[in-house]
């Protein structure tokens, strides 16, 4: 807490620069000690590591002002007693010398307090060091040492009790360093130590939208939201619709505006950037998806005008893309309950018979293409959906029937 500014600071400040040029470190002064550096070494330019470091020799040297403690030390201690009090009403008053100021009052109390429990905070750690040094015999001759302890540990219990915020504040401050530096500690040991092997853990194959299914999870997108049903059954209808023509994945559509839209309808394409490569690329749609996204524009009136969404799913961003994943495997949980749908379908399902039907109708290759895998490994993953259930179970029947 600073002092209120009077007409003598020039005079302090010139007796301060006075103190300062006539300090001496290492037997030499300031102006001694930048033409020892410059002799030593011509081209010296480290006047601010000197100056530093007799700034620094002042502070920790006690004056006679201060007593027998230096100004960094004063300094610590009066930070230590304003730790166990209450913040003042007022941080600062202004100088005597400008007339009356009605702040002055609790600013000059707070220094008072401050203060005083400077020196109870000295006097208790004197004594202190006073009985430690004695034998346990001499502790009869001191007994008034003792209850003079105690009594200023008393003050000092009371003033932490009528202040419990910046009581544990201060502990909390007092625990912080540690905790960093076993946090640190930790990270080292980490990067030493042989890593586990995380388990991996094997999830249950998810089943694709065939065309007879989407129908439903359309009809049914958004039925479950009780806060602006309106808004989440047309921002589903759109994503659904989207996901099921074009095969795109549900973290690419995250980014999408009606002009993504709008220019999609027009061009019978989507730009897009791949979620996973961070790289752009080109979906062309096919005639029956201009289609079907022409017939939402009652959806499209709803997010974009009525509610004044910028993105498709995001008032002014983007919504996170975990929330997405979540909202929309929700929904479509719900659906196959009402409906008894016994599949496991999940927001990727539409790109899974997206991926399923273009394996039935032409090369590995070309579905790689169409769909953005790089590696056609990605897209080998999704044979096992080239052929339907009804197929495969009709294949098993003729089997079942040969001798």
């Amino acid at each position: 807490m600073s002092r209120p500014n009077t007409p003598k600071d020039n005079p302090v400040a010139e007796r301060f620069m006075r103190t300062f040029k006539e300090h001496k470190v290492n037997d030499r002064t300031f102006q001694k000690e930048l033409f020892y550096q410059i002799e030593i070494n011509s081209k010296f330019k480290g006047y601010r590591k000197v100056f530093n470091l007799f700034v620094k020799d002042i502070n920790f040297k006690p004056n006679s002002k201060s007593g027998n403690k230096s100004p960094e030390q004063y300094d610590v201690d009066a930070s230590t007693a304003s730790m166990l009090m209450i913040e003042p009403t007022y941080s600062k008053a202004f100088s005597e010398f400008y007339g009356e100021d009605f702040r002055r009052e609790p600013v000059d109390e707070f220094k008072m307090q401050n203060n005083n429990i400077v020196s109870i905070l000295d006097e208790i750690t004197a004594k202190q060091a006073e009985v430690v040094n004695k034998t346990p015999f001499d502790f009869y001759e001191d007994n008034l040492a003792l209850k003079v302890i105690d009594e200023r540990l008393k003050e000092v219990q009371g003033l932490l009790q009528r202040n419990p915020d910046i009581t544990r504040q201060y502990v909390e401050e007092a625990i912080l360093p540690i905790q960093d530096m076993l946090e640190s500690m930790d990270d080292k040991l980490n990067i030493l130590l042989p890593k586990k092997r995380r388990e991996r853990q094997t999830l249950q194959l998810r089943d694709p939208v065939y065309t007879e299914l989407f129908d439903v999870f359309l009809a049914a997108a958004g039925s479950t939201s009780k806060y602006k049903q309106d808004l989440k059954c047309a921002q589903l209808k759109i994503a659904y619709t989207i996901l099921f023509y074009v095969g795109l994945r549900v973290n690419e559509i995250r980014f999408f505006q009606e002009k993504d839209i709008q220019d999609a309808i027009k061009t019978s394409q989507f730009s897009v950037v791949h979620f996973k490569q961070r790289e752009p690329y080109i979906h062309v749609i096919s005639d029956l998806a201009v289609k079907e996204l022409k017939r939402l524009k009652h959806q499209y009136h709803i997010v974009f005008v009525k509610y004044k969404y910028e993105y498709l799913f995001g008032k002014n961003k983007p919504i996170d893309d975990k929330h997405l994943i979540k909202t929309m495997n929700q929904d479509l949980k719900h659906t196959c309950e009402i409906n008894q749908i016994p599949y496991n379908i999940k927001s990727h399902s539409f790109r899974i018979n997206m991926i399923s039907q273009l394996l039935k109708n032409t090369s590995v290759q070309n579905a790689a293409d169409i769909i953005g895998h790089r590696d056609i490994k990605s897209t080998m993953a999704y044979k096992r959906y080239a052929l339907n259930k009804k197929e495969i179970q009709k294949l098993l029947n003729k089997i079942d029937q040969d001798p």
